[in-house]
C-alpha cells in the first residue's frame, strides 16, 4: 500500500514533477532523463537536500533515480591527477575545453555554457559570467582556461555568439560522464570540478576571502560553511599554469 503523503509533501512533489516536465520539453521521462535532471539541478548550485527532495518527487512518479542524502562531512573532490587524466582523455576539443575551463575558473558548468564571445577578455585571462540570480561578475579563467577557449574558438566551425554554441547541459553531461568512466571515475559530476578547484586552492594556502570571491559567493561565511570541513592533512600541489 502506497504511503499517504501530507498535503505539503504532495504540493512539493507536484512542484518538482512539473518542473521536471518543463525541463523535459517533450522528451521521454526515462530514468536516465531523471538522473540528467538531478545533475542539472546540482550544476545550478542547488543544495543536496533540495536535490534529494526533487529525486523523491521523481521516484514518486515511478522513476528509479538515486536520492542523494545531505552531506555533512567533507566535500568530495578530484585529485589533480584525476583532473589531468580527464582532460587528457577527452576525445574532442569541446570536452577538453569545458573540463579545463570549469576547473581552472571554478565556475559552475551553467556559467561556462552560457558564456558569449563578447564576455571574453582572453588577453587578460578574464571572462564575465552570469551568476545565480542573474548577477554579472568578472572571473579569472586561469592561463590554461584562456588558452583552451582561444584554441576552441579558432577551430570551431561556427560564428555563434555563444562560445559553446547550442550545446546543452544534457549534451555535455553525457560526453563527460563517458570520459570519466574511461579514466576510472564512475561517480563524476561537472559540479565537482568546481569543488575540486576550490579545495586545491584552500589546501595550497589561499585564504577564505579570496576563495569566496573566486566562487562568486556574496558572503565568506557561505564558502566556509561549504568547504571549511575539509581536513588539511595533506597539501595539494597546485599547478601554476592552472
Amino acid at each position: 500500500m502506497a504511503k499517504q503523503l501530507s498535503p505539503g509533501t504532495e504540493n512539493l512533489y507536484s512542484y518538482w514533477q512539473e518542473r521536471f516536465r518543463r525541463w523535459l520539453d517533450g522528451r521521454a521521462d526515462t530514468p536516465e532523463a531523471g538522473e540528467l535532471f538531478l545533475g542539472y539541478l546540482e550544476s545550478d548550485g542547488l543544495k543536496r537536500n533540495t536535490i534529494g527532495c526533487a529525486a523523491r518527487a521523481l521516484r514518486n512518479l515511478g522513476l528509479p533515480v538515486p536520492a542523494p542524502t545531505v552531506e555533512m562531512g567533507e566535500p568530495r573532490y578530484y585529485t589533480l591527477e584525476q583532473v589531468r587524466a580527464l582532460i587528457q582523455a577527452a576525445p574532442s576539443l569541446l570536452e577538453k575545453t569545458i573540463l579545463t575551463v570549469c576547473f581552472s575558473s571554478a565556475c559552475r558548468i551553467s556559467e561556462v555554457l552560457n558564456l558569449e564571445v563578447p564576455d571574453l577578455e582572453l588577453d587578460a585571462g578574464v571572462a564575465t559570467v552570469t551568476r545565480k540570480g542573474g548577477r554579472r561578475e568578472r572571473v579569472a579563467l586561469g592561463r590554461q582556461g584562456a588558452e583552451a577557449i582561444r584554441e576552441w574558438l579558432s577551430q570551431r566551425q561556427s560564428r555563434s555568439r555563444r562560445v559553446f554554441m547550442d550545446y546543452t547541459y544534457n549534451d555535455i553531461y553525457r560526453f563527460l560522464k563517458r570520459t570519466a568512466r574511461e579514466v576510472g571515475i564512475p561517480d563524476f559530476t561537472p559540479h565537482r570540478l568546481r569543488h575540486s578547484r576550490v579545495m586545491h586552492l584552500r589546501l595550497a594556502g589561499h585564504d577564505w576571502a579570496d576563495i569566496s570571491e573566486i566562487c562568486g559567493h556574496t558572503k565568506v561565511e557561505t564558502t566556509v560553511k561549504i568547504y571549511g570541513r575539509r581536513k588539511a592533512e595533506d597539501r595539494a600541489v597546485l599547478l601554476e599554469d592552472f
